[in-house]
């Protein structure tokens, strides 16, 4: 189910860009979605064996999932322009209110795409940049201390964890790095 899934969104999209529907494009789009797949399974199988919670194989979840996620990029979306907003403040306020903090947290989120998802979401957002996600483990660097606010609520990692039904809690423990030393390696 995840490689017919996989091979009709790439064909899809072979077709949405190529716009030609002559056989030989049609064809070769085909092959190409194959390949595309073959090489990516070569390339990522194994790699994060026992590390991540792996997706369910249905087409049911992939359709929920797919469902959940088209609400969530508007919801997305609003937090990015609000963000914009609050940044804009910062930098146009005359006493710059900027308190830049790194701070660190470990996500309950247990697969890789929904880590990725919150990692990009996070970075996405302006006033908070992902610094490092690995093995759950999270370094964001926040512009202040209502960006810093919004990672502890963990908001986003809630509406993550919800596209992928995923477990998530309602606080977030986020650790200050106030020294080099701090940094995790």
């Amino acid at each position: 189910a995840r490689w017919l899934t996989q091979w009709i969104v790439l064909f899809a999209l072979w077709m949405a860009l190529s716009g030609v529907l002559v056989a030989e494009f049609m064809i070769i789009g085909g092959i190409s979605a194959v390949g595309a797949i073959v090489v990516s399974e070569r390339l990522f199988h194994g790699s994060h064996e026992g590390k991540y919670a792996s997706a369910p194989n249905s087409v049911k979840w992939y359709a929920i999932t797919v469902l959940r996620f088209m609400v969530y990029i508007p919801w997305l979306s609003y937090q990015i322009i609000v963000s914009n907003f609050y940044v804009a403040y910062l930098v146009l306020h005359p006493k710059l209110p900027v308190e830049p903090t790194l701070v660190e947290f470990k996500t309950t989120l247990v697969s890789e795409r929904a880590q990725v998802t919150l990692a990009q979401s996070i970075t996405l957002t302006p006033g908070t940049v992902t610094v490092d996600a690995s093995d759950g483990n999270f370094l964001i660097h926040c512009l202040s201390r209502t960006t810093r606010q919004g990672i502890e609520d963990g908001i986003l990692q809630k509406r993550v964890a919800q596209v992928f039904g995923e477990p998530w809690v309602d606080h977030v423990e986020v650790t200050d790095i106030e020294s080099p030393n701090q940094v995790p390696r």
